[in-house]
């Protein structure tokens, strides 16, 4: 049979889905197979996934026809239809996230140096060193051009002695990366990339009971807690040379476009672009934090939350953007091979994003392999039974006790 991999929102009428980025089983579809007879159809998909395998044979030639070639063989990230979210910049990868990892890693080091300098002088209530947040900054910025896997992976896997320093360079790599994706110039990613630094500073003028609390807060704690808004609006009031743009970001980036948001319950139109994507990233780390009591959400869970989110205020143009950027399966997280075997992704192949090159730790029993190795789903040989090595699922952070940073770090 053949068959082409493509994006959701690249199908056209005629096309005949044989196969997701994701089992059957875990969307609400009872026959394994669909042929798009409308947008509703296609609209109806892009809520469980974002590519799809297309069997040729099954579908109306003339849409296979009008399909552009390069949709079959290109990365699929590069033909999404641009939207007016999106600039005229163009990246693409220049090394693998192996060979950025050193410099990542550097990065990485550098940055959380500087974010407990800068905090700790905010927390003397000391001017904020803006030049030394934007040469922090500027090195996120660089690296993730350059493969933004490599700082996703170590974001997402290495923590410092606190956790809001670890949470501002989460936000900053995550903004920066979905920048990038939207093909955004260099200035203004680094402007997201601050931003998203920034976002929480507020919080260093919360009491720590509340910052430290793993559980749901309590409507007068939650009241507290909003306050970080009008915090970090005061602190960046007093520092100079501090763009409209991070201002936006650190002030709006819990409104939402229905007017459901706060402090000022602002609304769509009144909202800066960089804080919708902002407002995003933020809902996006919250999903993904572990709170005691609370069962983690797999990562395909957590894009549907998010996409269910945008009916509720996010913005639903760049909230499908930013699972396109992330993918699917985000790098960092974890995922059950059709082998039975447990597997952390580690980065992703852009021509076919749900065939990343993974580190299997569990074998088929789910015991941990003495000696971890790496698989690329793209082009490895065929596993144990003979075939090709696939995801059958994901799973969520911690399943089976597994601490990823143990494997990896």
């Amino acid at each position: 049979m053949k068959r082409i991999e493509i994006a959701v929102n690249q199908l056209k009428l005629g096309m005949f889905v044989s196969a997701l980025d994701r089992p059957w089983l875990e969307t609400p579809y009872l026959i394994q197979g669909i042929l798009i007879k409308s947008v509703e159809d296609i609209t109806e998909l892009a809520r469980y996934c974002n590519y799809v395998f297309v069997d040729i044979d099954k579908s109306d030639p003339k849409a296979i026809t009008n399909y552009s070639a390069r949709g079959a063989n290109k990365n699929s990230s590069q033909i999404i239809t641009a939207t007016p979210f999106h600039g005229k910049e163009t990246y693409s990868d220049r090394c693998t996230a192996e060979k950025e990892l050193p410099a990542a890693q550097k990065a990485y080091d550098t940055t959380i140096t500087l974010i407990e300098e800068i905090f700790e002088c905010i927390e003397h209530n000391t001017q904020l060193d803006i030049f030394a947040a934007q040469i922090a900054v500027e090195s996120l910025r660089e690296s993730v051009l350059r493969n933004a896997d490599a700082l996703l992976l170590l974001s997402r896997l290495k923590r410092s002695k606190q956790a809001l320093y670890d949470n501002a360079l989460k936000v900053s790599v995550l903004l920066l990366a979905f920048g990038r994706h939207l093909g955004l110039p260099r200035e203004e990613l680094s402007e997201l990339g601050l931003g998203g630094l920034l976002m929480d500073i507020g919080k260093l003028h919360l009491p720590p009971e509340i910052l430290k609390k793993n559980t749901s807060l309590a409507a007068a704690e939650q009241e507290i807690m909003q306050k970080h808004v009008e915090n970090g609006e005061a602190i960046l009031a007093k520092t100079p040379n501090i763009s409209e743009a991070v201002t936006k970001i650190v002030s709006q980036h819990h409104e939402r476009e229905n007017g459901d948001g706060y402090p000022r319950r602002l609304t769509a139109n009144q909202l800066h672009n960089f804080a919708r994507m902002a407002a995003i990233v933020d809902s996006y780390e919250d999903l993904t934090a572990a709170r005691s009591g609370i069962k983690g959400l797999k990562p395909f869970q957590i894009i549907i939350e998010l996409k269910n989110s945008a009916r509720s205020g996010l913005n639903s143009t760049l909230v499908e953007q930013f699972s396109h950027c992330i993918g699917m399966f985000p790098v960092g997280s974890l995922v059950e091979l059709n082998s039975r075997e447990v597997a952390i992704i580690l980065t992703h192949n852009r021509s076919q994003r749900f065939h990343p090159k993974v580190m299997v730790i569990l074998d088929a029993k789910k015991q941990p392999y003495e000696k971890p190795f790496e698989l690329d789903l793209k082009s490895t040989k065929p596993g144990p039974s003979g075939a090709p090595y696939e995801i059958v699922r994901d799973l969520p952070l911690g399943a089976f006790n597994i601490d990823v940073s143990q494997y990896y770090l």
